[in-house]
């Protein structure tokens, strides 16, 4: 058996893609193959599955012995635990990666790891059953943000587009729906924080970066600053990080309120930005990926 897995807690872009990769690799190749998935589902991706009528893939919590092929990811930090055999690896984000023997790797510089997935059933002509198509689309609209985010890419535009043919969706308001499903910003604090949340090294410092997405920055700051200031620290020092951010994104307005707990400093003098209370305004700061992964790596490596 073959797992197809994206990165530790699961976004949208991962739990759909390896779905959709599951599908095609039964039809293409007929290989045994499963979708799974390395932490617990989002309510956005909660909202998508129900939608589309799939269930949650399997959890994985050590992938010792097994075959993976990793979606959506390639950092060690984000890979599941264990010591797996990896057959392939497809992703569209930064690589950080090594490997003992040669595999398959595929990396695109595209918004989601979904128009990957998807042009792969255009190359071979196979035809994508609605609910993949529907899966495939969110993936593609939650990962760009509604086409907002600098990763967006006209392939992203373009392989969206060819997916909705049969769909027939307004994607603006659909994909304003997907990510009003996702917001569920009534949960604690600490959960925000860790509900799209990632690690990274950074030279020799340890990093974690979440992000939410949301509608009226200015309202959740006035209920929920206090609170995330504290469980930023309390994250900070249970899984020992050198430093921790945290991006609230307004959709709407197109930037981030940026939480920083440790190394303060630096990172108002890699950002260009004055922290009040541990936070700042970021003007059209949309995409980890793009944005604020590429200045730490640069500047902590040198």
């Amino acid at each position: 058996m073959i797992y197809i897995i994206g990165h530790k807690n699961p976004d949208t872009d991962s739990i759909c893609s390896a779905i959709a990769l599951t599908y095609f690799l039964k039809e293409k190749s007929g290989w045994e193959v499963k979708p799974a998935r390395a932490g617990d589902i989002n309510p956005e991706t909660k909202f998508v599955l129900e939608k589309f009528g799939f269930p949650e893939p399997e959890l994985l919590e050590n992938a010792d012995g097994k075959q993976l092929v990793l979606v959506d990811h390639n950092e060690k930090e984000q890979i599941i635990d264990g010591s797996p055999k990896i057959i392939e690896v497809i992703d569209h984000h930064k690589i950080n990666f090594s490997y003992p023997e040669p595999i398959n790797f595929i990396s695109e510089a595209v918004g989601s790891t979904a128009t990957i997935i998807a042009e792969k059933f255009f190359s071979e002509n196979m035809e994508i059953p609605d609910n993949i198509a529907g899966i495939l689309l969110c993936s593609i609209l939650s990962d760009t943000v509604i086409f907002k985010s600098p990763t967006t890419t006209e392939k992203d535009k373009k392989t969206a587009e060819k997916l909705n043919k049969k769909l027939n969706f307004d994607l603006e308001k659909f994909g304003k729906e997907i990510k009003q499903a996702g917001m569920d910003l009534d949960k604690p604090a600490k959960e925000l924080i860790l509900r799209d949340f990632k690690e990274f090294i950074f030279g020799a410092k340890k990093f974690g970066i979440g992000q939410i997405e949301i509608v009226g920055i200015e309202a959740f700051l006035k209920e929920r600053k206090l609170e995330i200031n504290t469980a930023m620290e309390q994250v900070k020092q249970e899984k020992g990080y050198d430093c921790l951010i945290f991006a609230a994104t307004d959709i709407l307005k197109e930037g981030s309120e940026f939480f920083i707990e440790g190394q303060e400093e630096k990172i108002e003098k890699i950002f260009n930005i004055k922290l009040k209370e541990k936070s700042a305004w970021i003007d059209g700061m949309m995409s980890r990926k793009k944005q604020i992964i590429p200045p730490l790596d640069e500047y902590f490596k040198s």
